[in-house]
């Protein structure tokens, strides 16, 4: 009898999609001959980490023979003091991605449902579906999330329902009456999975400080990331804040030393570089305002985001993303992000942001 790994496959992942990053410049150079393209594809912060962790990172390389604290107590702890929670509030994760991992893991039975605006960010659904669970999804309304369908879409199966603010793939955010709405109207045994990644990226004034509602909503999550305003997505560091009873069931089912060494005391280091930060912030602003300017003089419709990438309409050009490599600058295909026929573009810096805009002006002139 030869291997036959359908034998051996749990039911559940039989026709679980592959996650696809997307391309990398490398990939483009070597399948389509382009060469010296710029990634704006991928929400990293074009600065790059700060020099606080950099420098962190080099002092931390001679312990790395040495486990990481399995618990991520000085992490948590200063997260504690920058938030105003307690650090036993706090789950420290491989990046925001773990933390719905674990949800999925210490939560979801098989035949239990997960709540999630359609398109959204595509871990929740392949973490509840790798349990045997179902993600039901709610389609946005003008690229909102429609918080009134999403509550009607909740039944006796729900486990979970997911506010990804801002979202991932079209840059909008809930407001305040929607989060309170949410809070309200949920089961008293369903939690509230908010997702705020890019949440340091957020401009408007109104954006409801989501930490607030946590005393009086144990059902509350809120997931955040050090991938995006602190530059470190290659070290996959993410951390949850939540109750206590939840955050003892997420520490159930999580790895022993689940973050690394250097990835903690570069967060660490991160974390105490508000310099940073606000310049990381400050490029975004400034880059945003530019690439509105550049897409309203070459035609192109967007959607007004409050993270650092901007969604964008094809219009008259269906290949746009093809057309955009073609120009060197490498995007990510609205198709892949359930968002067909537009792209979403991550704000970079100065010299990324001018090879868009040339390219955006070539392809608006039809050359």
């Amino acid at each position: 009898m030869e291997f036959d790994i359908d034998r051996l496959i749990r039911e559940e992942i039989r026709d679980l999609p592959i996650y696809n990053p997307g391309k990398s410049p490398e990939e483009v150079a070597r399948e389509l001959g382009v060469f010296g393209c710029v990634k704006m594809a991928s929400n990293e912060n074009p600065l790059g980490p700060s020099p606080r962790a950099m420098e962190a990172m080099r002092e931390a390389l001679p312990e790395t023979h040495i486990y990481p604290d399995g618990n991520s107590v000085e992490l948590r702890e200063a997260l504690a003091g920058k938030l105003a929670v307690e650090a036993d509030r706090i789950v420290v994760c491989h990046g925001a991605d773990e933390a719905f991992d674990l949800l999925a893991f210490a939560f979801l039975n098989r035949g239990d449902e997960i709540v999630v605006g359609e398109p959204t960010f595509t871990s929740y659904e392949l973490a509840a579906r790798t349990m045997g669970a179902t993600a039901v999804r709610v389609p946005l309304r003008d690229y909102l999330q429609d918080v009134p369908a999403m509550l009607e879409a909740v039944g006796e199966r729900t486990k979970y329902a997911v506010l990804c603010s801002p979202l991932n793939p079209t840059g909008t955010a809930v407001n305040k009456v929607e989060i309170e709405e949410m809070l309200s109207s949920l089961p008293v045994n369903v939690l509230l999975v908010l997702d705020e990644a890019y949440v340091e990226y957020v401009t408007d004034p109104g954006h409801p400080d989501s930490l607030t509602y946590l005393e009086d909503h144990p059902n509350l999550v809120i997931a955040r990331t050090f991938s995006k305003v602190y530059g470190l997505a290659g070290l996959r560091v993410g951390y949850v804040v939540t109750s206590k009873p939840v955050r003892d069931a997420l520490e159930k089912v999580k790895l022993p030393f689940n973050v690394n060494r250097i990835a903690q005391v570069a967060a660490l280091a991160a974390l105490g570089d508000d310099e940073h930060v606000a310049h990381s912030r400050e490029l975004n602003r400034r880059g945003k305002e530019r690439l509105y300017r550049v897409l309203e003089e070459t035609g192109f419709e967007y959607v007004p985001t409050q993270a650092n990438f901007i969604l964008v309409k094809n219009g008259p050009h269906p290949d746009l993303f093809r057309r955009l490599i073609e120009n060197c600058v490498i995007v990510r295909e609205g198709e892949a992000i359930g968002v067909p026929g537009h792209v979403r573009i991550t704000i970079g810096d100065d010299a990324q942001n001018d090879m868009l805009e040339r390219a955006l002006r070539a392809i608006s002139a039809g050359s």
